[in-house]
């Protein structure tokens, strides 16, 4: 998936969520939380996470059609961010509604399984007339995060991915908010 993204975002202190919706890639929702609500959360949660310094700093994530000065102080704080992306209508493999168990999304990186497909990146800089090169170039700047917790983009040290399935299981007579 390239990420561009059509989105409706709400901020709750420092937790962002956020609808992605894209013409013709996966659809859902990414959880998007500071670095440091990211630290506090147990080791094994955060494998769920992803970085996001690497989409913003080369290019990949785009949000269409947002001025250059309006998108970069978004892109500068959300460089420093954690996202939780579950794909829930997978519209790259045809269905025509969200299908299925939701998917764990892994984050586009520069090393092997997460790069992207040169004729994806085309297609998208195509549609919206932009260049990813221009926009590496823009994004020099852009301060890298200090350190990137060795538990994110857990696919990307350990060369496997986190699925979830369904499970029957027994209904509780009385539900746990009631």
């Amino acid at each position: 998936m390239v990420a561009e993204t059509a989105k409706a975002t709400r901020l709750v202190g420092e937790l962002e969520d956020t609808i992605v919706v894209e013409e013709e890639e996966d659809g859902g929702v990414e959880y998007i939380v500071s670095d440091k609500i990211f630290e506090a959360l147990p080791p094994d949660e955060q494998k769920l996470w992803h970085s996001h310094a690497y989409e913003i700093k080369s290019g990949l994530w785009v949000n269409p059609r947002v001025p250059e000065m309006v998108e970069k102080p978004e892109l500068e704080n959300l460089a420093k961010t954690y996202g939780k992306f579950w794909c829930t209508w997978q519209v790259d493999r045809g269905d025509k509604l969200p299908l299925g168990v939701p998917a764990l999304m892994v984050s586009l990186q520069g090393v092997n399984l997460g790069r992207v497909r040169p004729d994806l990146v085309q297609k998208r800089d195509d549609k919206y007339n932009i260049s990813i090169d221009a926009l590496k170039a823009s994004r020099l700047e852009i301060e890298d995060p200090k350190w990137i917790n060795p538990h994110a983009d857990y696919w990307k040290q350990h060369g496997k991915a986190l699925a979830i399935g369904i499970k029957r299981t027994e209904m509780k007579k009385i539900a746990p908010f009631t």
